[in-house]
């Protein structure tokens, strides 16, 4: 979903003017072929930024459009169309209040650190992160004080694509920085993970729910059990999550989640409300070729 920078260009426009702005003048004010200014109102249109009414073209009433028009009236001096262009918007969705390196930055995003370079050089300039150091190494936050829009914005836009992954008859159960979990009861062009995954894993349940993620990509049994985890509703659920983790530990011994805790807990004999008993684990494990039950 990168940004060009005339996308930037156009998008400001639009939410500058007092005017519904339409194709003609905004091949005037940007000085563009018409057919590029017609493939820049699409790509606006369809993340959510903008939206045709007949012939006119005015900011969406999404919350990312919402969001960008606070960023525009709070910083509207600055150069918005080179801040947001390019990788800089999954940049910046990365920078928070922890300090981080270059080196670390580029790792998390996959940009090439010349690049990475050029983009935190650009954002130490408008003061939208702050530099400490570490040792020899220069470490970088974001500046929540002077640009908190912008994050805002970022993560709006970010949130609203995610959402947009999501079937219509089907159920959000949650979503995550770039991808979702959700459920439905009929199948899906998306990739099986939580409880329908388990049958990969020794672990065959019957359910009429489906489970699914998107995008679709190729999952590790730790994605999958987390997805379980977080879709986790009840006792019975709970149960299968145990049964798995049992059935895969030493792939799963490091799983980092809330419920882990209150996992382990029963897994030493501890009562937890919502949670199955030793007793009950025992008599399942047996089903699935579990003999030890140990945390």
């Amino acid at each position: 979903m990168p940004l060009s920078q005339n996308d930037i260009r156009t998008l400001v426009l639009i939410t500058g003017s007092k005017e519904p702005m339409n194709p003609r003048t905004l091949q005037a004010e940007l000085g563009l072929r018409r057919e590029t200014v017609s493939r820049l109102i699409t790509h606006l249109v369809e993340i959510g930024l903008a939206e045709r009414r007949g012939r006119e073209v005015v900011l969406a009433g999404t919350s990312p459009a919402e969001a960008f028009k606070r960023l525009y009236f709070s910083h509207r001096a600055s150069p918005l169309h080179k801040i947001l262009s390019l990788r800089r918007v999954e940049l910046l969705a990365r920078l928070d209040r922890t300090p981080r390196s270059l080196e670390a930055l580029a790792m998390e995003t996959g940009i090439p650190s010349d690049t990475m370079y050029g983009y935190l050089k650009g954002f130490l300039w408008v003061g939208i992160v702050s530099r400490s150091r570490q040792g020899k190494a220069y470490l970088f936050s974001f500046n929540y004080i002077v640009w908190p829009e912008l994050k805002d914005f970022v993560t709006s836009l970010q949130e609203y694509q995610v959402l947009r992954l999501v079937p219509r008859e089907a159920l959000l159960i949650k979503s995550y920085r770039d991808s979702v979990l959700f459920k439905s009861l009929r199948p899906q062009d998306a990739t099986f993970t939580s409880f329908s995954a388990y049958e990969d894993y020794g672990i065959e349940l019957f359910l009429r729910d489906y489970y699914y993620t998107l995008p679709k990509r190729e999952l590790s049994i730790g994605e999958i059990f987390i997805h379980s985890l977080d879709s986790a509703e009840d006792y019975r659920q709970r149960l299968f999550c145990v049964l798995f983790y049992l059935k895969n530990r030493d792939e799963l011994k490091d799983a980092r989640h809330p419920m882990m805790k209150n996992i382990r807990a029963v897994l030493r004999g501890e009562h937890i409300k919502g949670y199955p008993t030793t007793e009950d684990i025992e008599e399942q494990a047996e089903l699935y070729g579990i003999n030890d039950i140990e945390p």
